[in-house]
């Protein structure tokens, strides 16, 4: 029976290489994941998850008793990502913290690399803490103005559904009945991002675009049978941020949960099939062959933060001949050049 969650359906989108080491194979790698950067959201997604649950916000100071809870879900949150077998590295420079400029110098002034780790440890908690409180406030804030209050209340609701052989699986992070005006169902998902009009679902956009909001999709159409309708509203919560921008609405038809719906059966077929194809051949060469074949990868921006680029020879040229453009990018140009007339002949 092959289970398949919104994040391994968008792996084996954007690289069934990919897909196969994670969640086939579940290749052994010799520098596990680096859960930091995970940290916040988590953080700020647990202390919400009480919020909802425990219905904290009927306390008489809920604010600051929901800000009181972020150290030990923290705390919580690094020992989770050690017991799940990744490390959480401090000293990493693609890590979010400790906070670092383009050249690796922290918020302090001091070169990061030049910083034991223990104390890149106490700076990078700190700063997840400062950055978590103010995002409970927000929080707090947009659920008050958007009503995300009502009869109906879960968290981290369980939309797991079988299909045959299949279980096409997701948990919503909330799910509201809101009251007057509105007297709807809204699915809504955290999102710990700072990159709130770069990236959502993994997705480049440009500003004032609609946002895809598959993952919500994804949701939705669970929800729909589950529960036989669907959701009337869909919507992110963007921790980070206050006002209109903390919140994105996600617009959706009964026909876009239909295509997805029939997408995803597609797509857990073909994994079905073609693993079970690999898993047959004989031989450990002609089961590579047929590994690179009906698990192909796809490099391109994601190799930079993919774990698996250590066993996967596509996604280390990515990485190298991104590295190398970064690196040029940084080299000193020619007296009296500018990157405006570099390589442009002047009259």
């Amino acid at each position: 029976m092959t289970y398949l969650s919104y994040s391994g359906w968008k792996t084996y989108a954007t690289c069934p290489c990919q897909y196969w080491h994670k969640y086939v194979n579940k290749t052994r790698l010799q520098l596990p994941e680096n859960g930091l950067n995970t940290l916040f959201g988590s953080t700020v997604g647990v202390v919400f998850e009480a919020f909802y649950r425990d219905r904290i916000y009927k306390r008489p100071k809920y604010v600051s008793e929901l800000q009181g809870m972020a150290e030990s879900v923290l705390d919580k949150a690094i020992k989770d990502q050690i017991k799940q077998g990744r490390i959480v590295d401090w000293t990493d420079e693609k890590s979010n913290y400790p906070r670092r400029d383009k050249e690796g110098v922290l918020t302090d002034g001091r070169l990061a690399s030049a910083v034991p780790a223990g104390e890149l440890m106490v700076l990078g908690r700190k700063e997840i803490l400062s950055d978590a409180y103010i995002a409970i406030a927000h929080g707090v804030n947009t659920i008050r103005d958007n009503r995300f209050v009502g009869p109906l209340m879960e968290a981290e609701l369980k939309l797991d559904t079988r299909f045959g052989p299949h279980i096409i699986g997701g948990r919503s992070d909330f799910v509201v009945k809101r009251v007057v005006p509105y007297n709807d169902v809204v699915i809504i998902d955290g999102k710990g991002s700072q990159h709130r009009e770069k990236y959502v679902d993994g997705k480049p956009r440009k500003e004032g675009q609609p946002v895809e909001g598959v993952q919500l999709k994804w949701y939705a159409f669970l929800y729909r049978e589950q529960y036989k309708r669907p959701p009337d509203t869909l919507a992110y919560i963007f921790w980070r941020y206050s006002g209109e921008k903390a919140v994105e609405w996600v617009p959706f038809t009964e026909s876009d949960l239909d295509v997805l719906k029939d997408e995803t059966l597609s797509t857990v077929k073909r994994i079905d099939r073609t693993t079970a194809q690999v898993e047959q051949a004989p031989g450990s060469q002609t089961k590579q062959e047929l590994r690179e074949e009906l698990f192909p990868a796809q490099s391109g921006h994601h190799c930079t933060l993919c774990a698996y680029s250590e066993v996967c020879t596509e996604g280390q040229k990515y990485v190298a001949q991104f590295e190398g453009r970064k690196r040029k990018a940084k080299a000193t140009l020619p007296k009296g050049v500018t990157d405006f007339s570099l390589g442009l002949d002047d009259d």
